[in-house]
């Protein structure tokens, strides 16, 4: 090998990684391998690609060597299709803490031949599992959704007998090291590095939000070891599934099937999906129920066995304590509440896909956002015209719009907005002075990546010989061939004035100055989140039969800029407030520009400092005042530097408003971490998009729309059907509205049941009998269970809406320890007066019923009553009023109660006996004061904890 080879050698040799990728990692991300992989061969020139790979040519593959390739890496499928994994995925439903405990309670039930309580718990196990079982095996089939929309057909070069020739395959054949021809409407079937392109521009919207086509090119020079490789931001690669919206070119195959970037992407929405803040806070709660059943039921057991000595009855005894001190009642009051708000917003048309999503939207405290199609229309159109110092002026559309009309190329969404705009805004002598009936075409200069220009010579018809030379493009090169520029009179250029005459005398030479000016204003239109196109044009003698090309683009007259935007949906800003408004926070992550992104969340609002939530615990006002905009912005390539430091990281995405420049898996971590923010908080995701899929799946709720791809709708738990952003902030409400009222649940029946356990301590260890059969505790507490059913319907105190919520291990220990214990002094008062009053001493007494039935009636009337303190923190009756459906139930269930003593079978059934007509007396005067008590401990619990629900 001579030195030249060495030297080539390693040269070619260090472009093997990325320079800002590490070799030594100890992990690298999927993302990181592709990028790894494509920065080998794109960031040499085109040229030099083939000798990486002795078996690659630019003449194509051998079929040979296609085969022996296809058998390496195997078909080109980006998702392999595999069994779905059904028995695990049952199991994997089955298996949840609530579902565990109510099983075993369930096969004691049985086994002591409680038929009806087995079955009831049964059938809520079967239904929660149900429901998991299914969504699971749903969503185990959304990265399949990626292979419909790969390309069946590619045109390919292969040697054929020693012959280099253009063949149409199925794109399942394509291997690494074929050389691929595409044009305009072609779809890339693999990760690509071009190495040839004429005028080729490629659309990526699904993968970066990008609306405007991207022009691609090959490398011509090697890239420097300082410069940064990035898999969505550079000139000469084309990922799967992207394809040439315009132009056409050759690009070689690097990455096929389950290597691409693409199946990187349904690989991970193949994963098992993480937990999100309801489940996991369902779990903690479950958690606390289980081991404080394990604790007490022991307890109850061991103390009424040695109290009475009958520890057949004792065992029947603690297992009635263990299923009341669990909520059974708990998922049918979740699925109750959760069905009920979602047939509130299928009002609104939107489609609830996962039920519990409803509840995480209560507890949503960051709504991440992509840009195109969810905050705007994904629509290019007009913003303004204005002249070369930025001043709103018509002849730039003008002009502009017959360049467009005439042009007769492959029109791009540039054309068809300014097209769309003038048809829009035609009146009167419009449709007469830029009608394509009013203009001649004489030649025309198509556009191309290299010039990126495209001219036109017109003249009317009514004119002989006098023509126009009109040319749209690039700003830089547009102004390059300008040498004039046209200073507009006082009175503004109208786009629907007859009178078209260019006043000569308006042109003036155009200076240095001049062109730092316009190159100014082109900064600052551009900093406004605004595309530019600029315009120019001369006046031209038009002959019979004359032809045009690029060498007459020269001596241009520079008229001014037609700006465009992606204007934002109607209701966007409205949304935004309304959610500002219930303290939840907006954040973009966008594939787009910084500028592009930065204008969209200015015209929002989202550039305040009161969005900033800073990691630091002491970031106070003043810091807050420090930051200043540009702060509020980062973009993809800064946090792939700040992902060396964790913490840099962490505070960065809480800090930033607008992320730019994401690639896909980015915008999975921005979600991730701020999930895992503040002790960790719920997060939501609204895209639509292939790039948004995965950041939609790992967000706590993943809200798609329904323009969007059909990944993306999969990935979703849910759709909106309208592209009404309101809907999401109601949709917050009815989640807060469900998890208040679940929460009201599960606080009411942890802290009653929390007494009862204290009470019936207390009476195990004096009274000589069971102060309550078992069955007549199960009965008291079905009653209970069916008088919370109504909870769903019930109404929320308006300031509870105001603040994000979620399930709380902690606040509910708290609510159960400092409630609980209240109700077993007034308990106890019964026992009191069973044993002092009716004299009720020795479990031989036949007067035992009447005292098991005095506490069944204060038990269930005082847990019925005091549901009308517990459901709200304020004053009950006065200031908050519970919906009427619960105060027919409650009251309902009261009846029942009262009733149940004085029904023969019933109670003969239960061992119960009519009470006194006296001890109404001492119920009344118990229920009075218990009430009061729980109001008073209620105050001061909500001045200790600052909490109730």
């Amino acid at each position: 090998m001579t030195f030249v080879n060495t030297i080539f050698t390693s040269r070619l040799l260090s472009f093997r990684r990325p320079q800002n990728i590490s070799p030594t990692a100890d992990h690298v991300t999927r993302e990181q391998l592709v990028t790894s992989r494509l920065g080998r061969f794109a960031q040499i020139p085109a040229s030099e690609i083939f000798a990486l790979e002795p078996t690659w040519s630019p003449l194509g593959l051998t079929e040979e060597a296609a085969a022996e390739i296809l058998k390496q890496h195997g078909q080109n499928i980006p998702v392999a299709e595999r069994p779905l994994a059904a028995l695990s995925t049952l199991w994997t439903a089955l298996w949840n803490p609530f579902n565990v405990l109510l099983t075993v309670l369930a096969c004691v039930n049985i086994a002591t031949q409680d038929v009806a309580t087995f079955v009831v718990m049964m059938v809520m196990v079967v239904a929660s599992t149900g429901l998991r079982y299914w969504q699971e095996m749903k969503s185990m089939v959304q990265a399949l959704k990626l292979v419909r929309s790969i390309v069946t057909r590619v045109r390919v070069v292969r040697r054929v007998n020693g012959i280099s020739q253009e063949l149409e395959v199925d794109q399942k054949l394509i291997v690494p090291g074929d050389v691929i021809a595409v044009a305009s409407g072609d779809v890339f079937p693999g990760d690509c590095v071009l190495i040839s392109s004429e005028a080729l521009a490629i659309a990526q919207a699904s993968l970066t939000g990008e609306l405007m086509p991207i022009d691609k090119t090959i490398r011509l020079v090697a890239a420097s070891e300082s410069d940064a490789f990035h898999l969505l931001n550079n000139d000469n690669v084309c990922l799967s599934g992207t394809s040439a919206s315009a132009g056409n070119g050759r690009a070689i195959v690097i990455s096929t099937g389950k290597d691409t970037y693409m199946a990187g992407i349904a690989e991970e929405l193949n994963r098992k999906r993480p937990e999100n803040a309801i489940q996991v806070g369902i779990r903690k709660v479950s958690y606390v129920l289980m081991g404080f059943m394990a604790v007490m039921a022991p307890i109850v057991f061991i103390v009424q066995g040695a109290v009475s000595h009958d520890w057949k009855g004792a065992i029947m005894f603690a297992i009635a304590i263990a299923v009341g001190i669990t909520p059974e009642m708990l998922p049918m009051i979740v699925t109750s509440n959760l069905a009920l708000s979602a047939v509130r917003i299928a009002r609104k048309n939107v489609i609830v896909k996962r039920f519990d999503a409803i509840q995480n939207l209560g507890a949503v405290k960051v709504l991440c956002s992509d840009k195109t199609g969810t905050l705007t229309v994904d629509l290019v159109s007009v913003s303004k015209s204005v002249t070369d110092s930025g001043e709103d002026s018509g002849l730039p559309i003008k002009l502009a719009y017959i360049n467009s009309l005439l042009q007769t190329g492959t029109r791009s969404p540039i054309d068809r907005a300014i097209v769309d705009y003038m048809h829009a805004n035609e009146k009167g002598s419009v449709a007469g002075d830029g009608h394509q009936d009013s203009w001649q075409k004489h030649g025309e200069v198509p556009f191309d990546s290299t010039r990126r220009l495209l001219s036109i010579l017109v003249s009317r018809l009514s004119t002989d010989g006098e023509g126009l030379f009109i040319t749209k493009g690039a700003v830089e090169e547009v102004l390059e061939r300008c040498t004039s520029v046209y200073r507009q009179q006082q009175r503004s250029f109208s786009a629907s004035s007859s009178d078209f005459k260019l006043e000569r005398t308006a042109y003036t030479t155009l200076t240095e100055d001049d062109r730092r000016a316009i190159l100014d204003t082109s900064k600052r239109l551009n900093e406004e989140g605004l595309r530019l196109v600029a315009v120019a044009c001369k006046c031209a003698t038009v002959k019979q039969f004359m032809t045009i090309n690029t060498a007459d683009e020269e001596d241009l007259v520079f008229i001014g800029f037609v700006s465009f935007l992606d204007p934002l949906k109607p209701d966007a800003a409205d949304a935004i407030k309304e959610l500002s408004k219930l303290n939840v926070q907006v954040r973009i992550l966008t594939g787009d520009a910084p500028a592009v992104a930065g204008k969209v969340a200015r015209d929002l609002g989202l550039l305040d400092t009161r969005n900033v939530i800073l990691k630091s615990k002491k970031a106070d006002e003043e810091a807050v005042g420090a930051i200043s905009e540009a702060d509020l912005i980062v973009t993809g390539p800064q946090l792939a530097e700040l992902s060396k430091d964790q913490d840099a990281f962490a505070e960065a995405v809480e800090r930033a408003v607008i992320f730019a420049k994401l690639s896909p898996y980015q915008k999975l971590e921005v979600v991730k971490a701020l999930r895992a923010g503040d002790g960790g908080r719920a997060v939501a995701f609204l895209g639509d998009g292939v790039n948004d899929a995965l950041a939609i799946r790992g967000a706590d709720v993943g809200i798609s729309v329904d323009s969007g791809t059909e990944i993306a709708k999969e990935a979703a738990d849910v759709i909106l059907l309208e592209k009404s952003l309101g809907v999401v902030a109601l949709g917050v409400v009815q989640g807060r509205i469900t998890l208040l009222n679940t929460v009201k649940y599960i606080k009411m029946a942890c802290s009653s049941n929390f007494g009862n356990v204290f009470s019936v301590l207390v009476a195990s260890a004096w009274l000589p009998y069971q102060p309550m059969l078992p069955l007549q505790l199960l009965v008291q507490n079905l009653l209970y269970d069916f008088s919370q059913g109504s909870i769903p319907w019930d109404n929320v105190d308006p300031e509870y809406l105001e603040t994000p919520r979620t399930w709380s291990a902690l606040s509910i220990i708290r609510f159960m320890i400092c409630l609980g214990p209240f109700s077993s002094p007034f308990d106890i008062v019964v026992f009191c007066i069973n044993w002092f009053y009716y004299g009720i001493r020795t479990a031989n007494s036949p007067l035992v019923p009447l005292a098991q039935t005095n506490w069944f009636l204060e038990g269930s009337l005082t847990q019925l009553f005091i549901i009308q303190f517990l459901r709200t923190g304020k004053t009950p009756f006065i200031q908050s009023r519970a919906s009427l459906p619960v105060v027919l139930v409650t009251f309902g269930m009261a009846c029942v109660s009262m009733a149940i003593p004085y029904i023969p079978k019933v109670s003969s059934a239960l061992q119960m006996r009519p009470p006194h007509p006296e001890f109404y007396a001492y119920l009344v005067g118990i229920i009075a004061a218990y009430a009061c008590v729980v109001h008073m401990v209620k105050v001061l619990y909500q001045m200790t904890f600052k909490e109730w629900l």
